[in-house]
């Protein structure tokens, strides 16, 4: 691309050469001058010139004002006749378009003259100030026309009702003079990437082949104003709750749960996860927001995670939120209490008397109870236990893949351990420290949380409920960047 701008630049100079070298009278000027050679010849010392000029081809030249006298500093040297803009404007033929010839009349002190040819060199007379005809602004954004961000440019488009030379752009007080283009069309990319935050405010200088200026442009054609954003959008209040009757923070099958936040700007392209299930809206003004989801059998128990994608109107990307702003949590869960049975049956009596029950009986009924109770926690460990090595062997084949390696290597005692170490890029002999309980457990959950770039409280999400966090980390949308 720069090439063929530069080949544009390049054909629009060499055509330009032309009118480069022409000499104008324009609305600026106020005076002509005419050089006179005058001759080694001390007898021109007092002598006279009288300038004449012609507007129709040298067909008839008419004087210039008064004879101007020769100095004795003028004698073999070139005598610089100034003749003044009033003078010059009321000659015969004097028009917009016209030509203007020039030659002189010498006498010497005696009183005789030679009249010299005419002068190679002509002034072609245009006053009339060019003017814009189109001024087109357009964003390289593909979001939003009327916004650029960093990366994006802005095109100047412009075009004029005559030649020009390289119109000048002064950009948010900048100035550039690299446009490209030839005669009355012209073209300048900015590129956006140093501007602040804000509209774009412009200038176009511009002026004609003869020097006459326009008039100066800062606002586009159609009135289109593009605006910098490159400030990416905040979320703030982010909470959860539930429409659970009893907790707000707790859910069950059935229940809603809402996700609000605030943005610090207007931000579209929102995307949601809650529980790994795209919510839906339920309330949007223009920077407070409520999404929601019915949780239902398909739904994981346990905290549930969140996920917040957007971007604002200018296409800049906002910080991929995973937590609510207080920490709080909502959790899932369909598990009803255990079984159980009634055993103690009584009747209250008119007298308020209670039932009797001899102390034997009361003994036998309390150990019974415990040892229920013991079994049904005995039973509940083993559950929980084998749930949570399951959800972590799963996991780990997972992990194993996304990190480069065989899943299958995280199955093989001692050979996970030693691959482990090239994945969170630690030396050999640290498979020792990761056999040591609990502190190889403790340096592996958040040497495996750095390595998939997570924070410090991912990482205590690792130990202390390794079956939520790590089927997280291995089937959520976390990469490996070690």
């Amino acid at each position: 691309m720069k090439y063929i701008v530069s080949l544009v630049f390049f054909c629009s100079f060499l055509l330009s050469q032309d009118d480069s070298i022409k000499i104008y009278w324009n609305s600026l000027s106020t005076a002509a001058t005419v050089g006179v050679p005058i001759a080694d010849d001390e007898s021109l010392e007092g002598g006279r010139i009288q300038v004449k000029v012609s507007f129709d081809q040298g067909k008839n030249f008419n004087d210039l004002g008064d004879k101007f006298t020769i100095e004795g500093n003028d004698i073999d040297d070139l005598k610089e006749v100034s003749i003044s803009q009033e003078l010059f404007e009321s000659s015969t033929g004097f028009a917009e378009g016209g030509i203007a010839q020039f030659i002189a009349q010498v006498w010497d002190r005696a009183g005789n003259s030679t009249t010299g040819s005419v002068s190679d060199s002509v002034l072609n007379i245009d006053q009339t100030l060019p003017e814009s005809v189109s001024l087109v602004l357009t964003s390289s954004n593909t979001i939003n026309p009327n916004m650029v961000m960093p990366g994006d440019s802005i095109t100047f488009q412009f075009s004029t009702n005559e030649n020009i030379l390289a119109p000048l752009f002064i950009i948010n007080g900048e100035e550039y003079e690299n446009a490209v283009g030839l005669g009355k069309s012209w073209m300048f990319i900015y590129f956006s990437d140093e501007a602040d935050d804000g509209p774009i405010n412009f200038k176009v200088v511009y002026k004609d082949l003869a020097g006459n200026p326009g008039i100066i442009i800062s606002e586009a054609s159609d009135s289109k104003i593009i605006t910098m954003d490159g400030t990416e959008p905040e979320l703030s209040e982010v909470t959860l709750l539930t429409s659970n009757e009893f907790d707000s923070t707790l859910a069950i099958k059935g229940d809603t749960v809402f996700l609000n936040f605030n943005s610090s700007e207007k931000v579209t392209d929102i995307n949601i996860l809650l529980n790994y299930t795209e919510a839906i809206i339920h309330k949007e003004s223009e920077l407070e927001f409520t999404y929601y989801h019915i949780f239902t059998e398909s739904d994981s128990e346990g905290v549930i995670p969140i996920e917040v994608n957007y971007k604002d109107l200018a296409g800049n990307i906002g910080e991929l939120v995973e937590e609510t702003s207080n920490d709080s949590e909502v959790s899932y869960d369909m598990t009803p209490p255990a079984e159980f049975k009634v055993e103690k049956i009584g009747s209250i009596k008119s007298d308020a008397q209670k039932i009797d029950i001899t102390d034997e009986n009361q003994s036998a009924s309390n150990n019974k109870r415990s040892k229920e109770s013991l079994s049904t926690i005995m039973l509940g460990v083993i559950i929980v236990s084998g749930f949570t090595l399951f959800m972590v062997w799963v996991s780990w084949y997972k992990i194993f893949s996304k990190a480069g390696q065989s899943g299958w290597k995280a199955f093989v005692p001692l050979l996970n351990i030693f691959t482990f170490t090239k994945i969170v890029d630690k030396p050999v002999w640290w498979s020792i420290i990761y056999i040591i309980l609990p502190i190889g457990y403790i340096l592996s959950a958040l040497h495996i949380s750095k390595a998939f770039d997570k924070k410090i409280l991912f990482s205590v999400g690792l130990i202390i409920l390794p079956f939520i966090f790590f089927p997280l980390l291995a089937f959520g949308k976390s990469s490996f960047s070690n």
